[in-house]
């Protein structure tokens, strides 16, 4: 493992950790053992990921825990059809180390799609409207691909539908950073400068209000890079 991938694996591992115990966590995932579909493309400068497929959202720490199901915008939840869709673009490409792909900060984040409290198969009144995260910026993003697999992360901040942070008690909160992780595969070249377009087989996606001690790590550990880079330079 690189120095830059071990800095930015320390940087998620410990604002995770610090924030898990007490800070505002939704962490979003794919029910009944679904693959989230999806694509992440590479066009010789950022990365795109579209339409990756969220089925739950996991709340805790919020006035209102528990799990809630991506619904129509009637509130009914339909296995396969009722999915919260994430789309992002990257940061310019910033470095390479070795079959790794670092992207500076930049781009966007968006969600669509609606949340509700009923489970799949029901129908109960939507908590947040579409699009759930409004907008966002990355400010760190990794691409690791041996053949035609790999794995993705990112670091960023994110601003979401308003009926959503009041229904959760998060209002006047900032979520101030982001983890995403992708499992990616099938993998085939595309265009020129070395693009590349990817399948995601497995996602996660969250979302934390961080605590004091969290912001810290995180400034720390973006300093990290930035020394780690001007060694490399």
């Amino acid at each position: 493992m690189n120095l830059t991938k071990a800095v930015l694996g320390t940087i998620a591992g410990s604002v995770l950790l610090a924030g898990a115990a007490n800070a505002t966590v939704l962490n979003w995932d794919q029910g009944q053992g679904r693959s989230p579909g999806g694509t992440i493309s590479f066009d010789g400068t950022r990365v795109t990921g579209t339409n990756i497929g969220f089925d739950l959202m996991n709340a805790s720490g919020t006035s209102a825990d528990g799990v809630y199901h991506c619904s129509n915008a009637g509130g009914t939840v339909t296995v396969g059809a009722t999915r919260c869709l994430l789309s992002f673009v990257s940061g310019p490409l910033d470095s390479i180390a070795g079959s790794t792909l670092i992207f500076g900060s930049g781009g966007d984040i968006t969600m669509s799609g609606f949340l509700t409290t009923a489970t799949p198969g029901n129908t109960a009144p939507v908590i947040a409207g579409s699009p759930l995260v409004l907008s966002g910026t990355v400010r760190a993003y990794t691409v690791t691909l041996v053949g035609g697999t790999g794995v993705a992360a990112g670091l960023g901040i994110d601003f979401k539908d308003q009926s959503l942070v009041d229904y959760f008690g998060t209002t006047g909160a900032k979520f101030d950073f982001t983890m995403s992780q992708l499992s990616i595969g099938g993998c085939s070249a595309v265009g020129v400068d070395g693009g590349f377009s990817c399948n995601v087989n497995n996602a996660d996606f969250q979302n934390v209000v961080p605590e004091p001690g969290s912001l810290a790590l995180l400034g720390l550990g973006l300093l990290g890079v930035g020394a780690v880079r001007r060694r490399k330079a």
